[in-house]
């Protein structure tokens, strides 16, 4: 040791450390769903034997492992809204506000997924995919904006 204390910190961990903990990304009170979602054989709900309770359960249990594995996630909620709002004919700017709330994490998850390709199938095509996909969240964002408004900032 060089006598910083960062080293004692930082030993063990590598990129694939998580920043924060399980028990400290937990929103609310609600936990991880760990040992109080269990059923009588002490199996988690999302195991259960039985379709009617592994099915609802596995999706919660995949909802928030989702939601609580990024922050930027916790605003995938806007994206069924954003349809429903659609679909109701609410105001278009309240329905565009909405879906450009959905977008931000949607263009993390595009993003992400390009580099996750761009491994497989390499530099040259790992880039051109990033230049065309990279420019959709702006493409999409100005085509859905409602004709005749203006936002000021």
């Amino acid at each position: 040791m060089n006598g910083s204390s960062n080293e004692a910190a930082v030993e063990g961990t590598d990129e694939r450390t998580p920043l924060v903990t399980n028990a400290a990304s937990s929103l609310g009170n609600m936990g991880s769903l760990g040992p109080s979602a269990t059923n009588a054989n002490g199996k988690h709900l999302y195991e259960d034997d039985r379709a009617w309770v592994r099915y609802p359960m596995n999706f919660i249990h995949l909802t928030w492992l989702t939601l609580a594995s990024n922050y930027t996630n916790v605003l995938l909620v806007f994206v069924p809204v954003g349809i429903i709002l659609g679909a109701l004919d609410i105001d278009p700017t309240a329905i565009f506000v909405v879906n450009f709330l959905a977008i931000v994490p949607l263009a993390a998850l595009l993003s992400f997924a390009t580099e996750e390709l761009s491994v497989k199938l390499g530099q040259t095509i790992g880039g051109l995919m990033n230049a065309t996909f990279g420019n959709a969240v702006e493409l999409i964002v100005s085509c859905d904006f409602p004709e005749g408004r203006t936002i000021v900032c």
